[in-house]
């Protein structure tokens, strides 16, 4: 019975693998590590990173052994290591967000204050990488193919760009609460939901048009690396400020995608005809 359910409805056991393992587990650290609001120490900050990449990773390989079988993970591993693309699909996971996050900041700098010039921290894009390596095998890996089976690009990237967001709503909740009070809903109304959404509609953009989960990977990496990177020395105002710039930019780029791959199959459909 359990199966069949499972095949009927793989997402939902999806999303609720994925938000399970990795709340979850913030709640065991938070309960065995003497977390506190007001003062995270590093060690439940490491763990909470850990168990954030564990839900979507281990959901996917589950859900897709369990649904696909054998056949199913092999599958994956092929579009995982899918890496013969033209250099503009490159360009796009690689270059994407660095262009659009450096412009904002550069804007603000020269027309607001010098302070929201971005500090560039370059060992941090490390944690981006292995962030964009877990995440996306189950975000790209296993779920945007189902959802483009069923919805266009935009549809399915908004959806999972939803989800996205959601996700993080708990270690946002945990770490901003003692810095901001009530106005935590704010940080995770502007940085997650409004910029994570238009970010993921652009990657399944990128997915739709080459079947890559490495460029998932390589756009994710990008898009936390380098925001790590060059995160200025801003106030919490400032920064809801910037990156609510930056969200913006982000709306802007995605439905010029959209845009493109909507008058791309126009054409199509007109040549064909």
């Amino acid at each position: 019975m359990t199966h069949s359910w499972l095949r009927r409805y793989p997402m939902l056991f999806y999303f609720a693998m994925a938000f399970g393992i990795s709340w979850s587990g913030i709640l065991v650290i938070v309960e065995t590590t003497g977390f506190t609001i007001a003062a995270p120490t590093p060690l439940a900050t490491g763990l909470f990173f850990v168990a954030m990449l564990l839900g979507p990773s281990i959901g996917g390989l589950a859900i897709i052994r369990l649904v696909d079988g054998r056949a199913g993970l092999l599958e994956l591993r092929a579009r995982l290591f899918n890496w013969q693309l033209g250099a503009g699909w490159y360009a796009v996971a690689l270059l994407a967000a660095p262009i659009c996050l450096v412009t904002v900041l550069l804007l603000f700098s020269f027309f607001v204050s010098p302070t929201f010039f971005p500090k560039f921290q370059w060992p941090l894009l490390v944690v981006g990488l292995i962030a964009g390596s877990f995440e996306e095998i189950g975000w790209t890996g296993f779920a945007t193919p189902r959802l483009l089976a069923r919805h266009g690009i935009g549809r399915s990237g908004l959806q999972l760009g939803l989800v996205w967001a959601l996700w993080h709503l708990l270690v946002v909740y945990l770490f901003t609460l003692g810095a901001m009070g009530e106005a935590w809903i704010w940080s995770f109304a502007i940085v997650y939901l409004a910029t994570l959404t238009p970010y993921r509609i652009l990657m399944t953009w990128v997915y739709a048009h080459t079947r890559s989960v490495m460029l998932a990977v390589l756009m994710h990496a990008s898009y936390t690396g380098w925001l790590l990177v060059v995160f200025p020395a801003t106030s919490s105002s400032q920064s809801l400020a910037w990156q609510a710039g930056f969200a913006a930019t982000l709306w802007i780029v995605a439905g010029l995608a959209l845009r493109k791959s909507a008058t791309a199959e126009l054409y199509e459909k007109a040549t064909n005809r």
